[in-house]
């Protein structure tokens, strides 16, 4: 079973008074023969907006597994949280049809983040089960493309993940990305600086770890945000 056939979405059909005022505001246009007015989401920012915001990242303790025997105690000590984020990061490619192995896969809880460094690790049974766990929810933004390549590569059959940009879709956010949703539910400017580096070198940079740490981890806490708003129902359902 895949995990899209475990995770089903039921967002509210209203947003809040926001939403209600608008629909009223256009009804009333509509009596008065006037043409319905485009009412913004009340999850959007322009990108003046995100860029005056503070700079945020994740200050948790950050472990890298460089090999199997690591990967596989970095995994055991995830394997008992409930939630946890999820990104991955490859080479970037700066050539028509060049392509990258993931280097790099990120899970974090709201304390620790680990990062599996793949090309050294392979897919040790631990990390497999968790990311193969339906019980386990893992948080992540666009990961379609992810998930098919850690099948491809490793065989890996993804279970329990939530794809953040779905839930942006339906609420409207702008933008999408998991910048736009860290600046519209958390109030921080989340740095992609560290985005088009190497992530195949040898020893990663601070600030590239602290990079892949925090997309994982912001993935979390943009979720756990908007579930405390009232604002999504997550209902696992089995067939």
């Amino acid at each position: 079973m895949c995990y899209t056939q475990i995770m089903l979405y039921k967002l509210f059909a209203s947003v809040g008074p926001v939403r209600e005022d608008a629909e009223g505001f256009n009804a009333g246009r509509r009596m008065h023969g006037m043409d319905e007015e485009k009412v913004k989401s009340p999850f959007t920012l322009a990108k003046e907006q995100i860029n005056a915001l503070p700079l945020g990242s994740f200050e948790g303790h950050i472990s890298v597994a460089s090999t199997w025997e690591g990967a596989e105690r970095a995994a055991h000590s995830l394997a008992s949280c409930h939630m946890l984020g999820f990104d991955t990061e490859s080479k970037p490619s700066f050539k028509k049809g060049e392509s990258h192995r993931t280097a790099l896969l990120q899970l974090s809880s709201n304390t620790h983040a680990s990062l599996f460094r793949l090309h050294g690790t392979g897919m040790p049974p631990t990390l497999r089960r968790l990311l193969e766990n339906p019980a386990v929810v893992k948080i992540g933004q666009g990961f379609d493309h992810e998930l098919k390549t850690l099948k491809k590569e490793h065989g890996v059959v993804g279970q329990g993940f939530i794809d953040l940009l779905h839930i942006a879709q339906r609420l409207d956010c702008t933008p999408k990305s998991v910048r736009g949703m860290a600046a519209i539910f958390l109030g921080i400017r989340v740095s992609k600086s560290a985005q088009m580096t190497n992530w195949e070198r040898h020893r990663l940079s601070e600030k590239q770890e602290r990079y892949a740490a925090t997309d994982a981890w912001a993935c979390l806490k943009i979720y756990e945000e908007i579930r405390r708003r009232g604002l999504l129902q997550a209902v696992t359902t089995k067939k």
